[in-house]
């Protein structure tokens, strides 16, 4: 008969396969997740009853604030300066997306002068960027 005493054995938890998987999980999520890109720049948009586009991942995005003031990714251009700016986000693609979001208290001449210059460049998949209307009895 064995009267003495077994050994208590501690068994330990390994965490490390574990927190490779939430690891790899994570990068996962981040990956896959799309982004809603938002412009910092606040304008009152002018409203139209048209559908809603899809957004193209390959485009040029113009804002032109009431004041006139023209922004190519939220930064401020100068207006002989467009044409270059537009050419090198572009890289020179005539098919290239181009969105022009104006302020609705912009003036005319200078959403002309954009869509001059975007003709100049032989750019012609424009589009305006507008919001829904409001309901009415709202």
């Amino acid at each position: 008969m064995n009267l003495r005493r077994k050994k208590r054995v501690d068994y330990l938890v390994d965490i490390t396969p574990l927190v490779d998987v939430v690891f790899l999980m994570l990068i996962f999520f981040m990956v896959s997740t799309s982004f809603n890109v938002s412009s910092s720049l606040k304008l009152d948009l002018p409203s139209s009853k048209a559908t809603v586009q899809q957004k193209d991942l390959k485009q040029v995005t113009i804002s032109l604030n009431a004041k006139g003031q023209l922004y190519i990714k939220d930064e401020l251009v100068d207006d002989a300066d467009l044409r270059k700016r537009i050419l090198n986000v572009s890289k020179g693609d005539p098919n290239m997306r181009v969105v022009l979001r104006a302020d609705a208290e912009t003036r005319h001449k200078r959403v002309v002068f954009v869509l001059d210059t975007l003709r100049g460049l032989h750019m012609s998949k424009i589009g305006i960027a507008t919001v829904a209307p409001a309901e009415e009895g709202r």
